[in-house]
């Protein structure tokens, strides 16, 4: 099995993702075709009390920050010679001519 997969090229994220996304729209069919005979929600039946469950409303937590300052612990230290700046010279090979590409 890993020996198809790998002549493919496909890896396991994209079976993975494949797999999760096919999952989701089984679940959102199976939810929009659910019913009962008579119509009504059955109290015993999980689906209905999932989609009849309502999200309960919370207080917001509030987080009580401080902060102190720091100090360094090491003086910084001076550069004792000044530093070099790096100059492209342009000795990079120049790109190929268009006479010699038509060639």
């Amino acid at each position: 099995m890993r020996r198809i997969f790998t002549n493919l090229g496909v890896s396991r994220s994209v079976i993975l993702g494949c797999l999760c996304i096919a999952l989701v729209m089984m679940s959102g069919m199976i939810q929009a075709a659910h019913s009962h005979p008579s119509g009504q929600p059955d109290h015993d039946c999980s689906l209905c009390i999932a989609v009849h469950s309502v999200a309960q409303g919370s207080a917001p937590m509030v987080l009580h920050v401080t902060s102190r300052p720091v100090g360094s612990l090491v003086m910084a230290r001076s550069i004792s010679r000044p530093r070099r700046a790096v100059h492209f010279r342009l000795s990079s090979r120049p790109p190929p001519s268009a006479h010699s590409l038509l060639a």
